[in-house]
């Protein structure tokens, strides 16, 4: 078993018929996965941070591509509130075993409600604004 390839794999599977939902789309690979996540990107968001069922806190960009690369299912996002210019909505990434941009962005994918903001195997900083990425939240869960 390939826990890094399998999260990969769940990514390109559901990319497409959740492009327009980033929440539905981590929910949709988490769920492939075996992790149960619920409610809209502020929710998952608050769920990885208090760190129950088995989520585990990561520092930055870097440790949370190293867990990727390790086999971990992970997760980037930021709530609405905490946003450089308060959005209604948060927003949701799955992190995946790439490259870092700058050093310490991680390669993910996402959807977005956003037109043309959903990527695929993309660095991250192209998934939120200057003033948010350096606030996103990780967190790892073991497969």
């Amino acid at each position: 078993m390939n826990p890094e390839k399998n999260v990969v794999d769940a990514c390109k599977r559901h990319w497409e018929s959740h492009k327009s939902d980033c929440s539905g789309f981590v929910k949709a690979v988490a769920a492939e996965l075996g992790v149960i996540l619920t409610g809209d990107a502020d929710s998952i968001v608050g769920a990885i941070e208090e760190g129950g069922s088995n989520w585990l806190s990561v520092r930055d960009g870097v440790e949370a591509k190293n867990k990727a690369d390790a086999g971990y299912f992970v997760i980037g996002g930021l709530k609405g509130k905490d946003h450089a210019k308060a959005c209604k909505h948060g927003h949701v990434v799955v992190v995946v075993p790439g490259n870092l941009a700058h050093g310490k962005y991680p390669t993910a994918y996402w959807g977005s409600l956003r037109d043309g903001k959903a990527k695929k195997n993309a660095t991250m900083n192209w998934s939120w604004e200057k003033g948010d990425r350096d606030k996103v939240v990780y967190a790892a869960h073991t497969l």
